[in-house]
This record gives C-alpha cells, structure tokens and sequence, in this order.
C-alpha cells in the first residue's frame, strides 16, 4: 500500500525532502512508517528531536497528524494504516 508522509520545516530541511511516498505492507502501522523513514533518511530522527530548530528540545516538537487528524505518538504502534493515507509532521503553531 502506498502512504504518503509530508514534512513541516525545518524537519523538510534537515531530512532533504519535504513529501516522501513509502510502500508499506498491509496493516502496517503509523509507527512502522516512522521507523521505514528513519531508516531511509539518517538525518530523520535527529530532525525529528530539535535540529534545525534554533535550540534542541527534550522532547519531540512535532506533531503527527493521520489524515488531517491528531495522532499521539504514543499510538502509532497500535493504528493501523489503509492505502492512500497520509501522514503529516509539522510544528504546533500557536497564534493569538
């Protein structure tokens, strides 16, 4: 099945690309997607923890998205992927 993954700056920036499209088995996990691209693109975990940022944070600043949707991290080993889903990865943007 095929999911597309597109990445908020400055993750685009530090993995190289700013859209990837993976083929995944099915039933292939949210999780399984993120391990396929850090396998792929080495820079994609330390992008994922801060770098490109002007200061590198504890804790992952992105937010991951299936869909348009929210999706905690700590669920992507337990949601299950279709074909044609996509999968985002930005920074929170706060506004007033």
């Amino acid at each position: 099945m095929k999911i597309t993954v597109k990445l908020g700056a400055p993750l685009s920036q530090v993995v190289g690309t700013a859209q990837v499209i993976l083929s995944m088995p099915d039933g292939a996990t949210a999780a399984q997607v993120l391990d396929e691209l850090r396998c792929r693109h080495p820079r994609f975990e330390a992008g994922l923890q801060g770098e490109g940022l002007p200061q590198a944070l504890e804790t992952v600043p992105y937010a991951l998205f299936l869909n348009a949707r929210p999706l905690a991290f700590d669920r992507a080993a337990m949601t299950p992927l279709r074909d044609g889903d996509r999968l985002y990865l930005f920074l929170p943007v706060a506004g007033g």
